[in-house]
């Protein structure tokens, strides 16, 4: 039952990321940076599920991402290594540790922003300063960080009320 209510709460908290993202948040612009969000879901449900549905879960949203903005393929390509690789550490991971979890979200966002730079410098032939580079990867980590830790927080206290009003049913 809490795996299929974590898949249920997953693929809700991607509508409601995929809305934000486009009608909100694609307008705002913070030093540059833009917060995203099918990042921090794909971050989030992989601390809070095995490597399976973690990776399932990232290739479809990859997909999704690259159908609407026709990266081919970058985006199914990034996300699937993402969830797989925090899928396969979540397994013995402390992922209860707001520490863990920053530093699995610094992990996941460097890895996301390099295949993006080399994919500007070797798709698109665009050079961009390593010192822009860096400049923009620290404000990502950090803005990406508190809203990963926030949501995760949230998720987890979801899915124990819901644990806690199950246990008080008596079948």
């Amino acid at each position: 039952m809490e795996k299929t209510l974590k898949i249920l709460i997953s693929f809700f908290l991607f509508a409601l990321s995929f809305i934000i993202q486009l009608f909100v948040i694609n307008d705002i612009n913070l030093f540059g940076v833009k917060p995203n969000l099918f990042l921090i879901t794909i971050i989030v449900v992989s601390l809070n599920t095995d490597i399976f549905i973690s990776t399932i879960y990232s290739f479809v949203i990859g997909v999704i991402v690259d159908m609407l903005f026709g990266a081919g393929g970058l985006f199914t390509i990034s996300y699937t290594i993402i969830g797989m690789l925090l899928g396969f550490i979540n397994e013995d991971y402390m992922k209860e540790n707001l520490l863990s979890i920053s530093i699995l979200t610094i992990l996941s966002v460097t890895l996301f922003e390099l295949i993006q730079y080399i994919k500007s410098m070797i798709v698109i032939s665009k050079y961009i300063s390593i010192m822009f580079f860096l400049k923009q990867l620290i404000l990502s980590i950090l803005l990406n960080v508190v809203i990963v830790v926030i949501i995760c927080t949230l998720f987890r206290k979801i899915i124990e009320k819901i644990n806690k009003k199950q246990d008080k049913i008596y079948w």
